[in-house]
């Protein structure tokens, strides 16, 4: 007969890997409410980061690079000039040693939110 503590300890577990399951799975996906230009940017910039660390995800956004700052140039409803300093910035590390990519690809990701954190500019009379 399996005791409470050992019910209670198998239910924990179960329940975090569950949730470390859920979070690994690069099929799950979550949904924002962004302007159409932002969500082209997010579909591109979410799979990379949310993908594991390491070699693979550096040369995935090295890959995409180019198509990131493409969309972010294409962002007209928010400020984009610090996402696409940063996107440049990532450019020019996936010229040198892949182990320097992440950093500059974290960078990437900050600016993005700091871009769907900002305020939405006034409307133009």
């Amino acid at each position: 007969m399996i005791n409470k503590f050992t019910r209670m300890l198998l239910a924990a577990s179960s329940a975090l890997w569950l949730t470390a399951a859920l979070a690994e799975n690069p099929g799950h996906q979550h949904h924002h409410d962004f302007p159409k230009d932002v969500d082209a940017f997010h579909a591109v910039l979410a799979p990379i980061w949310h993908a594991r660390p390491g070699k693979e995800r550096s040369r995935n956004a090295c890959a995409k690079a180019a198509d990131m700052e493409q969309l972010a140039k294409g962002i007209q409803s928010s400020d984009a000039t610090p996402l696409v300093a940063a996107i440049g910035a990532l450019q020019s590390k996936c010229k040198g040693k892949l182990a320097d990519v992440d950093a500059a690809f974290f960078d990437v990701h900050e600016a993005f939110h700091r871009l769907i954190d900002a305020p939405a500019p006034a409307a133009k009379p």
